[in-house]
């Protein structure tokens, strides 16, 4: 790989890392998590900033998502499944077992307008 090259991707990680560090908002960092249960904190943040309505939330369950199984390891992530009076189906918030919010996505008709609080 030629000097260029090397500098330009140092750089890129070093933005990559950085990027996280100054944010109040970015709960990751402080978190360890051992079960799907741990990324909690992130999921309730997902919904404050989605602006969700809370009182049509009907019960959250946190699963683990196993990509592959070896005897070499696991790949997994977490998941957050919301379950809503107001709708049949789930809203989902999928992370990766650091709890860094990768995807979310709507099942069903619970389509996210749909959910969010009316002001």
């Amino acid at each position: 790989m030629n000097k260029f090259a090397k500098l330009a991707f140092s750089g890129l990680a070093f933005v990559a890392v950085s990027s996280c560090g100054g944010n109040e908002d970015y709960l990751q960092k402080n978190i360890t998590a051992n079960e799907p249960e741990d990324c909690k904190p992130v999921v309730e943040k997902e919904i404050d900033r989605l602006k969700i309505d809370r009182s049509n939330i009907e019960k959250t369950d946190y699963i683990t998502y196993y990509i592959s199984q070896s005897d070499t390891g696991e790949e997994y992530n977490y998941q957050g499944w919301m379950h809503f009076k107001n709708c049949s189906g789930n809203f989902v918030v999928n992370m990766n077992r650091f709890c860094q919010i990768q995807t979310t996505f709507s099942t069903g008709n619970c389509q996210l307008d749909k959910l969010i609080a009316k002001k």
